[in-house]
């Protein structure tokens, strides 16, 4: 009997440390197992920054992927009011197999994107990279203090809202994520 206490225990404290991605985000955010499970499953999971591709290219993919029967998770598809949007974020993230992150000019002023983008890479899913007018060198430009991204990470600094290991994970889920084989998309100038 104690070691089922201990296995629950132990299973508790595991969901209160996953969810710490977003209890930054979130400061009130508590969640438990049931709450993470009300949720349905989704095969894929869209990270993107709303403003610059919500209602392009984010709302195209997941049409594409309800055309073609597969259950898709976009925020504005699939959140309901009341959704307590760490837990439903993070349920969705876990019940995806495959997730797919579109990286756009202002990515990463959303910690939201660089939370759900760091917490991806921790499920061991398949992760698919969509470069939107951004190339992949410039998500490992931010380890160097350079590129598109890096004023998102000195305001961030600046601020000090987020700790110095939160910032740095963000920084190498980026780096990491820039070698997988993705899509590039730009101007065919």
């Amino acid at each position: 009997m104690a070691s089922t206490s201990t296995a629950g225990r132990k299973r508790k404290n595991e969901d209160d440390d996953n969810m710490g991605a977003f209890h930054e985000l979130a400061p009130s955010a508590s969640t438990s197992a049931s709450t993470l499970q009300q949720k349905p499953c989704y095969d894929v999971f869209i990270n993107h920054r709303g403003q610059d591709v919500k209602h392009t290219l984010a709302r195209s993919i997941y049409n594409i992927l309800k055309e073609i029967k597969v259950t898709a998770f976009l925020d504005s598809e699939e959140l309901e009011y009341g959704d307590f949007l760490p837990a439903t974020l993070e349920g969705a993230m876990r019940s995806a197999s495959i997730h797919i992150a579109v990286f756009s000019e202002n990515y990463a002023k959303s910690p939201w994107c660089l939370a759900e983008l760091s917490f991806m890479l921790k499920t061991g899913a398949k992760i698919i990279p969509v470069f939107y007018y951004v190339e992949p060198t410039d998500l490992r430009y931010v380890a160097q203090g350079k590129g598109i991204y890096v004023d998102a990470f000195e305001e961030y600094d600046m601020k000090g809202r987020y700790s110095p290991e939160k910032l740095q994970d963000w920084k190498t889920a980026l780096h990491n994520v820039s070698f997988y084989d993705g899509q590039i998309i730009k101007n065919n100038e």
